[in-house]
This record gives C-alpha cells, sequence and structure tokens, in this order.
C-alpha cells in the first residue's frame, strides 16, 4: 500500500506536536492523530511504525526545540545576563508548548531522544561555565536551575500563581538567588 499524498513525516510530526500541545500528550493516540489528519487509523501505519514512534519523536522534537530556542536567545549575552534570557525563554517555553515539554520526559530509552537530551544539558553547562562552577559541581548545579526552572512553568501552567506580580520577575528573581548561591556557596561536596 502507497502512502497517501500529502501526507509526510513532517505533517505527521507537526500535526502531533500541535495536537499534544492542545490536548496534552496522554491524549495522543493513533486514533486521534489519525482523526486530525483527516486519514483512517490504519492509513497512518503506512507512515509511522506506531505510536510509540511518534511519541519518541516528539520527545527529542520538544528539547531540540527548547535547546535551539535557549541557545538563540543566550547568543552574545554574558554570565548572568545569558541565565536570565535562558530562564525567561525555558518557562515561556513550558507555558507555550506544555504537550511537547511533557513529551520531552519521555521515552529517554530511545537514542534520539537521550542525544537530545544531552546536548540541551550540555547547553546548560556551557551557561553556567561560565561563573567558574568546578566540572564535579557541574551537574548538580545544571539540574538545580533545571529543576527551578521546571517548577516555575509547570505550577504557571496548573493555574498555581495567583498573585499580581508578574511571573517573569518572579523567575528573575529566583534565578538571581540561585546564581548568588552558586557563587557564594562554600564546599558543599556530598
Amino acid at each position: 500500500m502507497s502512502p497517501r499524498m500529502g501526507i509526510t513525516q513532517e505533517k505527521i510530526m507537526d500535526t502531533a506536536a500541535a495536537f499534544v500541545d492542545e490536548e496534552g500528550f496522554s491524549a495522543l493516540t493513533i486514533a486521534t492523530l489519525s482523526k486530525r489528519l483527516n486519514i483512517r487509523p490504519p492509513s497512518l501505519y503506512n507512515h509511522v511504525s506506531g505510536l510509540h514512534e511518534i511519541q519518541a519523536a516528539l520527545a527529542a522534537k520538544g528539547l531540540s526545540m527548547l535547546c535551539e530556542e535557549g541557545m538563540q536567545v543566550t547568543e552574545g549575552l554574558e554570565k548572568e545576563e545569558a541565565v536570565l534570557a535562558f530562564a525567561r525563554q525555558y518557562v515561556q517555553f513550558v507555558r507555550t508548548h506544555p504537550g511537547l515539554y511533557e513529551a520531552a520526559f519521555s521515552h529517554m530509552n530511545e537514542k534520539e531522544v537521550r542525544l537530545a537530551a544531552e546536548r540541551l544539558v550540555q547547553f546548560v553547562q556551557s551557561i553556567m561555565s561560565r561563573f567558574g562552577v568546578k566540572e564535579e559541581e557541574m551537574t548538580h548545579v545544571v539540574r538545580g536551575l533545571r529543576s527551578l526552572l521546571h517548577g516555575f512553568g509547570d505550577i504557571s501552567n496548573k493555574k498555581g500563581f495567583q498573585r499580581k506580580e508578574q511571573l517573569e520577575e518572579s523567575v528573575s528573581y529566583a534565578v538571581r538567588l540561585y546564581i548568588t548561591g552558586v557563587l557564594q556557596k562554600e564546599d558543599l561536596s556530598i
């Protein structure tokens, strides 16, 4: 059976990405995606091996987009300005692409997802290395920053911030405190 005209891998992935951002990652099925593409579910199998392939591709896409956007917003910026720009972009990505962001934490056993995740980690390491973070502490510093930003994005998406202060101001404030702590800490070796 030949693939249907007009249905491409790119169209499938773009449609799947839009779907998960609107409906949630867990709502994605072969049936829901086929309906969105206006094809019968069995026809989708002419293009993909199954839902697992689509989900893994979405995970890699979400991580890659997060990294690429981070690189763009931090280009030419130094130290704190770079971290703050990345922080704002990260939280905005979580808010704008909640489904892709959720997908980014799935299918870590897939090679393309692991590679995209490692690229993101290396990028964050490159930003934080500007502060003289020791190599043996880098993993902890990167995990801390990512966790901080994840929390802001997740709580925001769940409408957990109800006060009048702007979210961006809170993100900047917390990230500055984090950087200050990283710079002023005594040896906290575990």
